[in-house]
C-alpha cells in the first residue's frame, strides 16, 4: 500500500506539474499574441495615416499643379488676342514664364523628395564659405522682387570647412533659405553661423510669420504649410521643409534645430560636423557665358519621341552655336549612320521612348556604331522619377538631368558635363 501510494502522488504530481507548465505556457503564447496584434494593430494605424496622408498630398498637389496650367493657357489665349489685334503682349508672357517655372519649382520638390529615398550621401570636404555665397547669390533676386532685406552676417574670417554632402547641404540651406523668404512679408533674411566645439552651425534667420506651438510638431510633414489656407502657389507644395527633414536622416552627424515666436519670426539651424582636410575642388554651379560657349561648335545627337519638347531642346542648343541632328526614336538615326560622317561630341536623350528600343538602348547603339572614338559622354534628360541607381549598369560617362529643370540650368549642365570630358583636340570624323 505504501508503494502504492508513492506510485499514485507521483503521477499526481508529475499531472500537477504538466498542468501548470501547459498554463504558463499558454499565458506565454496568449502575451504574445496580443503583443503581436498589438504591434499590427499600431502598423495598420500607420499604414492607414500614411494613405491619408497621401492621399491628401496628391489631392492638393493635383489641385495646386492643374492652378498654374489653368493660369497659362488663359494667358496664351488673351496673348494671341493681343497680338493677333496688333498690341503689345509683353507683360501676358512675362506671366506665363513666372508661372512656368512656379510649375517647375513644384515637380522639381516632387523629384527631389521621392530621389531622397534611395539616396546614397558622398561624404567629402565642403567649402562652407562658397556654398554660403552661391546660395546667397541664388536668393537674392527673389528676396529683393519681395521688398526683403536679404544679407550675410559679417565674420573677420571664413566658415570652416565641414564635412558634408555638398548638393544635398546646399538643398537643404536653400529650402531654409527659400521657406524664409515665402515666409516673409517685411523686413530681412539673415545668413550666419558659428562654430561650436567641432560642429558648424549655419543659421537663417527671418522676421517673418514665426509658428505657434501648435504647428510646431507638423511643420516638417510633407505638404504642411502655415499662413496658406489658399494655396498660394508662389509659396510652393510645403515639401521644403520635409525635404530638409529627410536630408538630415541621410547625412551622419548632421542635426537641424528651429526656435520661433509667433508674429515676430523664427531661426532655423543646420548642424555640421567641422572637416579638419581642405577641400581639393569646388564646383560651382553659377552659369557663365564661358561655361555656354563650350557648346560653340559641338555636334549632338538629340533624341525625345515628344516632338514639341524635342523642337525646344533642338532650338534651346542651336541658340548655344551647336550643331543638331535629331530624332523621335532610333529609326531617325539610320540616316545618320549611313552617312557614316562626324561622330557626336555628345548624346542627349530622353530615357522612355514610346516606340521601339529605350533612350538607354539608343544610347548603346550609336556608343557601338561610333566606338572608334571611344566611348561617347550620355546626357539622359526624363520626366520620370528615376533615381541615378536605375543607371549603375549603364557606361560612363553620362549626367542624368531633370525636364523640371529651366532651359538655363538644362544648357548649363549639359556644357559643364561636356567641359568636363578629356578634350581630343579635333573632331571626331572617320578618315575615307
Amino acid at each position: 500500500m505504501y508503494l502504492a501510494g508513492i506510485v499514485v502522488c507521483i503521477q499526481f504530481e508529475l499531472a500537477a506539474r504538466r498542468e501548470f507548465v501547459f498554463r504558463r505556457t499558454l499565458r506565454a503564447a496568449k502575451a504574445r499574441v496580443d503583443a503581436a496584434s498589438r504591434v499590427i494593430k499600431q502598423q495598420n494605424e500607420r499604414m492607414r495615416d500614411v494613405v491619408r496622408e497621401k492621399e491628401r498630398f496628391f489631392s492638393s498637389a493635383y489641385h495646386d499643379i492643374q492652378q498654374p496650367l489653368a493660369a497659362i493657357n488663359l494667358f496664351i489665349r488673351s496673348a494671341r488676342i493681343k497680338l493677333e489685334g496688333g498690341h503689345a503682349a509683353s507683360h501676358d508672357f512675362d506671366v506665363i514664364e513666372e508661372t512656368a517655372r512656379d510649375l517647375l519649382d513644384m515637380f522639381k520638390d516632387i523629384q527631389d523628395y521621392s530621389e531622397l529615398g534611395s539616396y546614397v550621401p558622398h561624404l567629402a570636404p565642403v567649402d562652407t564659405q562658397t556654398v554660403l555665397m552661391e546660395v546667397f547669390e541664388q536668393y537674392l533676386e527673389p528676396a529683393r522682387s519681395r521688398g526683403i532685406a536679404f544679407r550675410m552676417s559679417e565674420r573677420r574670417r571664413h566658415a570652416p570647412t565641414i564635412e558634408s554632402d555638398r548638393s544635398l547641404f546646399k538643398r537643404a540651406l536653400s529650402n531654409f533659405v527659400s521657406n524664409a523668404i515665402k515666409n516673409t512679408s517685411a523686413g530681412a533674411v539673415v545668413i550666419g553661423w558659428v562654430l561650436i566645439g567641432e560642429r558648424l552651425r549655419i543659421d537663417v534667420w527671418d522676421t517673418g510669420v514665426g509658428i505657434s506651438p501648435a504647428h510646431r510638431d507638423a511643420i516638417f510633414a510633407e505638404y504642411y504649410q502655415i499662413d496658406n489656407p489658399g494655396r498660394d502657389r508662389s509659396k510652393g507644395l510645403g515639401l521644403g521643409l520635409s525635404i530638409v527633414n529627410r536630408i538630415i536622416g541621410i547625412l551622419p552627424k548632421h542635426s537641424m534645430r528651429f526656435r520661433s515666436v509667433e508674429g515676430r519670426g523664427s531661426r532655423f539651424s543646420l548642424y555640421a560636423p567641422v572637416s579638419k582636410i581642405v577641400p581639393v575642388l569646388e564646383t560651382d554651379d553659377r552659369t557663365d557665358g564661358k561655361c555656354m560657349s563650350v557648346l560653340k561648335g559641338k555636334y549632338i545627337l538629340l533624341c525625345d519621341d515628344e516632338p514639341t519638347v524635342l523642337e525646344g531642346l533642338r532650338r534651346l542648343f542651336v541658340s548655344a552655336d551647336a550643331l543638331v541632328d535629331t530624332a523621335g526614336s532610333m529609326a531617325g538615326f539610320e540616316a545618320i549612320f549611313a552617312d557614316d560622317g562626324r561622330a557626336p561630341d555628345i548624346i542627349v536623350t530622353d530615357i522612355r521612348l514610346c516606340d521601339g528600343p529605350t533612350g538607354i538602348e539608343v544610347a548603346e547603339r550609336i556608343r557601338q556604331h561610333f566606338a572608334w572614338v571611344g566611348v561617347l559622354p550620355v546626357a539622359f534628360i526624363t520626366g520620370e522619377l528615376v533615381s541615378p541607381q536605375a543607371l549603375r549598369d549603364f557606361a560612363q560617362p553620362f549626367v542624368l538631368l531633370r525636364k523640371s529643370s529651366t532651359p538655363e540650368n538644362t544648357l548649363a549642365e549639359v556644357s559643364r558635363f561636356v567641359a568636363a570630358q578629356r578634350p581630343t583636340g579635333f573632331d571626331h570624323v572617320r578618315d575615307p
